[in-house]
């Protein structure tokens, strides 16, 4: 047995039910309050009032109903109706920065729509979601209360269009894929063709930046067993460069232009991988050309002797 202090027979008995005797059963801590209500609730103690019993039963279907959204996965959508019916709907959307990315990608990438709340919206997942659309190198995501959407783009640059059998796409400066090429707005980039064209180009293309002379005149570059590179000019004249110190080649090259204007001729190709020897190809038409010169020579030359008989 054990001494109760309270003066109340009914508190005596709460008291008592929760040690039965010596050998009886001791509640644990947290349920012993609960248990001495419900004491006083029985005893008619307390009193509830009348309204309690619909509003508990209110209670009761509103915790069923969020239980069960909760366990099919609905929560978070009628979350997002209820804040968006409040004034929290995405009803403005500032997008900055983007001049490849279209604000229709932006919003697709978001999902946004007219259900779209503000306070559910995670700002780091429509960021990731924003850095995966292809021209997108970074982004930034702000919301600004109640309903304003403010996203930054950084975009990345295209350096060249890189030719893979008949897939052309636009690459950066280290290589990396952009997207196909399109045409509108890229006609100026450099073509750059042949497997491993890629990643090669731009280490190649910063040494042809010496020459501006040369390099001014660059309209693609194919390389070759990738190896070496063939430099297509803009007035269709293709330069070989060896694989082994190119820079010294060009070198060369430029001396030769600056005494004989070689490639302002009507030529094919430069041919400039043998250290000791150079190679020039003329066109179809320098060619034919070539041959009627050498004919008529040749014809004035008879004419000559039978004059001189």
């Amino acid at each position: 047995m054990f001494a109760l202090n309270a003066t109340s027979s009914r508190k005596a008995r709460i008291a008592f039910a929760a040690r039965d005797g010596e050998n009886g059963r001791v509640l644990p801590r947290f349920l012993r309050r609960p248990a001495r209500f419900f004491a006083k609730v029985f005893d008619g103690e307390i009193v509830i009032p009348r309204f309690v019993e619909p509003v508990g039963l209110v209670g009761i279907f509103a915790a069923t109903a969020l239980y069960g959204s909760v366990v099919s996965g609905q929560f978070g959508g009628a979350a997002e109706r209820v804040t968006a019916a409040l004034g929290f709907a995405v009803n403005e959307v500032e997008v900055s920065g983007h001049r490849n990315t279209s604000e229709v990608a932006v919003f697709e990438a978001l999902g946004l729509d007219e259900f779209t709340s503000l306070i559910s919206l995670d700002a780091a997942e429509a960021r990731k979601a924003l850095e995966s659309l292809p021209w997108v190198e970074t982004a930034t995501v702000r919301k600004v209360y109640p309903g304003k959407l403010e996203i930054g783009l950084e975009e990345r640059r295209a350096f060249a269009i890189w030719q893979t059998g008949e897939t052309l796409s636009l690459i950066e400066r280290d290589g990396r894929v952009i997207g196909a090429y399109g045409g509108a707005g890229f006609a100026s980039l450099p073509l750059v063709v042949g497997p491993g064209a890629a990643t090669a180009a731009a280490p190649f293309m910063e040494m042809l930046s010496r020459y501006p002379r040369f390099a001014s005149q660059v309209k693609a570059l194919i390389h070759v067993g990738e190896r070496r590179w063939d430099v297509r000019l803009a007035n269709g004249i293709t330069v070989k460069l060896p694989a082994e110190a190119p820079e010294k080649a060009v070198e060369r090259l430029m001396a030769m232009d600056e005494q004989t204007q070689i490639l302002s001729r009507d030529i094919a190709s430069v041919d400039l991988r043998l250290e000791d020897r150079t190679t020039v190809a003329l066109t179809e038409n320098a060619m034919l050309r070539r041959a009627a010169a050498l004919e008529a020579r040749a014809k004035a030359i008879k004419a000559s002797k039978r004059s001189s008989i």
